[in-house]
């Protein structure tokens, strides 16, 4: 597609280029926008957009928690909660993890 190229030829690096074929230029795009509106995110020289973005196994991590919080508030046992998240999730997590975590929450929710 010409549109991909002439990014390519501005020197966009080939993370974004992954991204541009992935979701679209339209879309690319637009999301371009947002982030050059972002005065927080521009660089000193403002010649620049500074993107930092936590890793996808970080929000993996939290929507597993969340998950093993509402098996705690349904009432599961840890080893119930262990055998749904492996089954679920394909997470093998030891029976100590999983009462640290459903600890955490019971104390939270209380």
């Amino acid at each position: 597609m010409a549109k991909i190229r002439e990014l390519e030829s501005m020197g966009l690096p080939g993370v974004w280029l992954a991204v541009v074929r992935e979701i679209g230029y339209d879309r690319f795009m637009a999301m371009w926008r947002i982030l050059d509106r972002s005065v927080q995110l521009r660089s000193e020289s403002e010649s620049m957009i500074e993107v930092q973005l936590r890793r996808l196994s970080s929000f993996n991590r939290f929507q597993r928690n969340r998950f093993i919080e509402t098996l705690v508030a349904s009432g599961f046992g840890d080893r119930e909660i262990r055998e749904m998240v492996q089954a679920q999730l394909g997470e093998k997590l030891s029976l100590s993890h999983i009462s640290r975590l459903a600890g955490r929450r019971k104390v939270t929710a209380a």
